[in-house]
């Protein structure tokens, strides 16, 4: 059975389906790493262009991403949490049932998280990839 990360940004369409393609690829087939985010209204949404077409300039493929809200998630499920930043970290800690064992990590800690790109223009994106790609290795290494 393989371990299972999550990755956590707002709507679940842009910084977390970037940031759970990217880590899967640094974990490999050990680990499943999934996305979701803390904005309800958000759910069933596509992943963003911009995200797309990052990805697709990596390779990788989200096309078939479609965003879920943290809430509809048995948490329990999951050994490690990586959110965006402290706001997303803290809005998680909410769905997590009591007594449950998970460790909970915020990417780019030192840096101030990972700043939203949306709505900001593609270069935004692509700084935000560059981002991710410095702070995933870290995560990673704490993860194995």
């Amino acid at each position: 059975m393989r371990r299972k990360v999550l990755c956590v940004c707002l709507g679940n369409t842009c910084r977390s389906p970037m940031m759970a393609a990217l880590l899967q690829k640094e974990l490999g087939d050990e680990f499943r790493v999934e996305s979701a985010g803390i904005k309800k209204e958000a759910a069933g949404q596509s992943a963003n262009e911009h995200s797309i077409l990052c990805m697709k300039e990596r390779g990788i493929d989200i096309t078939g991403h479609r965003s879920r809200w943290i809430g509809e998630l048995d948490l329990t499920d999951f050994e490690w949490v990586v959110g965006v930043g402290q706001v997303e970290v803290d809005a998680i800690w909410e769905f997590v049932p009591h007594h449950t064992i998970i460790e909970v990590v915020v990417a780019n800690k030192t840096g101030g998280g990972v700043p939203d790109p949306f709505q900001k223009g593609l270069p935004a994106y692509r700084e935000c990839l560059a981002l991710l790609d410095r702070a995933l290795p870290a995560i990673a290494d704490q993860i194995r």
